[in-house]
């Protein structure tokens, strides 16, 4: 890497949730995204928690930024949570 080069790559997981019959109720999905460059990375790791419409009922993010020793500078957590409209 040259020393002003910034990688970035992406993991997504799928997890669906059944019932007892077999039916999608739900979904679990795990988003990270990952910068690293000369000076350190940035983690941000965003889990959501879908309904069987796909409708997102909890959304958990984190944010972390690390140095270029690979130690945790900072983090910083956003947990929303979505209302009933009815």
């Amino acid at each position: 890497m040259a020393d002003d080069d910034i990688e970035i790559g992406e993991e997504i997981e799928v997890d669906v949730v059944l019932d007892a019959d077999g039916n999608a109720v739900g979904a679990v999905v795990d988003d990270i995204v990952v910068a690293t460059g000369p000076e350190g990375s940035i983690v941000d790791e965003t889990i959501d928690i879908l309904d069987a419409d796909g409708t997102v009922l909890l959304e958990d993010e984190t944010v972390s930024v690390y140095d270029a020793d690979a130690q945790l500078i900072s983090k910083e957590e956003t947990v929303a949570i979505a209302l009933d409209s009815e």
